[in-house]
């Protein structure tokens, strides 16, 4: 049975991101030559971890920066969604497809090089963040928390939906690494 995508569901859905950036870790970090190695006009293993951990960064920062008005009891009610966005929510968060060929946001895009190390420690210490947002709260806490969408500016997220789509997309990128 599929793991529901809510507050009540942290737990769970905690664990899927740690096994997906888990399996991320250990496949693009275990060999310094897979680290360097991409096709031409591709990117290389370290520049697919170091993407995924970009992601998880903006995340967490803008969910430890929504926390206080969730503790306080001022954030705003969840914003409604247009169809367009529900069904990539859908798509994306429920049916965990993430399709390939979109163009990434300058923002998200890694530099030349990411630091092996550097890059494997900000997965782990990101993924910790964002658990540390969600852990103290109660599941209607979690279900209230929610971000403007860092990818598409009109849309946003809840905690429990984004902590699945960061699972899916660091899977979608390890799919990626495999291929080199």
């Amino acid at each position: 049975m599929a793991t529901a995508i809510d507050g009540e569901h942290f737990g769970a859905l905690m664990a899927e991101l740690d096994r997906a950036v888990s399996e991320l870790i250990a496949l693009a970090g275990a060999d310094p030559d897979r680290w360097t190695r991409g096709r031409p006009g591709k990117w290389t293993a370290g520049k697919h971890a170091a993407h995924v951990g970009i992601a998880l960064a903006v995340t967490a920062d803008a969910f430890e920066q929504r926390l206080p008005q969730v503790l306080d009891g001022t954030i705003g009610p969840v914003p409604r969604r247009g169809l367009i966005e529900s069904l990539w929510i859908w798509m994306f968060v429920q049916r965990r497809t993430l399709p390939r060929g979109a163009r990434t946001p300058s923002r998200f895009v890694p530099g030349p090089g990411p630091d092996r190390t550097e890059t494997l420690d900000r997965l782990r210490r990101d993924v910790e963040r964002h658990r540390a947002v969600g852990t103290p709260l109660s599941p209607v806490q979690r279900d209230r928390l929610w971000i403007q969408s860092p990818f598409i500016a009109r849309w946003h997220y809840r905690l429990a939906e984004m902590i699945r789509g960061h699972a899916v997309h660091a899977r979608h990128h390890l799919l990626q690494i495999r291929e080199l």
